[in-house]
């Protein structure tokens, strides 16, 4: 079932001055965090650790990425999947580009990005989106310090191993609608290969996120709110008590939609913790490798063809 207005979502609030551990406010956001990932996976926090400076600055500098030559765009190369350059072309008409900064909270991968695509350098660009994933990786961090907590879990012992294992991969995309003016589907329905994922964008919207009751609902962009996702590698460290979220975007809008994909991989191995097996949610998932799942999920879409719904189940389930 479909509903494409854009609806004023539940909105958790992330503020720096406001989540102080052991408060009444901590609590009651951890709970709801805990609820909204186990319901529909998802949940859209507010979130003032960057600054309108750094998002205006940050979206300039994608605008003048995106001009840039298509020769200079592709040396954004990587062999794992939907980490490099990527487009999308309908009827000789481009109404989707991406590009992708893998470890993105080393100051040094957003200087090599930088020094790719500008043989000069772009020192303001490096900074910019360095600066913003060191702010999502601390939202990524407290989403989960705040899961560990909401499970009875060690949270000191669980938060600095995610904090070692994880890297993040910062994604710059920009979408249009097609030449002819009708709307089109900039990224069908799906879920992302990720641990989780962090959505932002500019004014102009598309994103579409579905419902426990299977209903789409737009998401009114705003600077402060972010779109925060579970991916495939949470469902199994969660032992399938919370799932995937399927998302896609749909652009009708004149306005290029420029958004970032914040999202985290583990370095390792996910695997599900002993505190999240019982007799009531009995082991689901065998121990995998996360850059594993994204090069089985490249080999399964070209040999099957199929939908990647299952994948994960697929992959490493107990019970394929």
């Amino acid at each position: 079932m479909d509903s494409h207005k854009e609806q004023c979502l539940p909105v958790l609030d992330f503020s720096r001055n406001k989540l102080v551990r052991g408060t009444s406010h901590w609590i009651a956001t951890r709970d709801n965090v805990r609820k909204a990932m186990e319901e529909q996976g998802w949940f859209v926090a507010e979130f003032n650790g960057v600054s309108s400076d750094l998002r205006s600055n940050l979206l300039a500098g994608m605008k003048d990425m995106y001009d840039l030559p298509y020769h200079m765009k592709i040396k954004n190369e990587n062999h794992k999947a939907s980490h490099g350059y990527m487009s999308m072309v309908v009827d000789d008409y481009q109404i989707h580009e991406s590009l992708g900064i893998d470890y993105a909270t080393e100051l040094q991968a957003c200087q090599d990005f930088s020094n790719l695509l500008w043989p000069q350098g772009n020192d303001p660009f490096s900074e910019s989106t360095h600066m913003y994933a060191m702010a999502l990786a601390e939202l990524d961090q407290t989403v989960m310090t705040m899961l560990y907590e909401g499970y009875g879990m060690d949270e000191k012992k669980h938060s600095a191993s995610y904090s070692e294992s994880t890297r993040y991969l910062l994604r710059l995309l920009s979408y249009r609608r097609q030449r002819d003016g009708e709307a089109n589907t900039g990224f069908v329905s799906h879920t992302d290969k990720s641990f989780m994922s962090i959505l932002h964008q500019n004014h102009v919207s598309g994103l579409q996120l579905k419902t426990m009751t299977d209903q789409w609902v737009g998401f009114k962009p705003s600077p402060t709110r972010f779109v925060v996702l579970s991916g495939m590698g949470l469902t199994a460290w969660s032992n399938d008590r919370i799932k995937p979220c399927y998302h896609r975007v749909v652009m009708s809008a004149d306005e290029i939609r420029y958004s970032l994909g914040f999202f985290s991989f583990h370095k390792g191995t996910i695997r599900t913790p002993e505190e999240l097996v019982d007799d009531q949610h009995p082991l689901r998932y065998n121990p995998f490798e996360h850059d594993g799942l994204l090069r089985f999920y490249e080999s399964y879409l070209n040999s099957m063809k199929k939908s990647s719904e299952d994948l994960l189940r697929i992959y490493c389930g107990v019970n394929p």
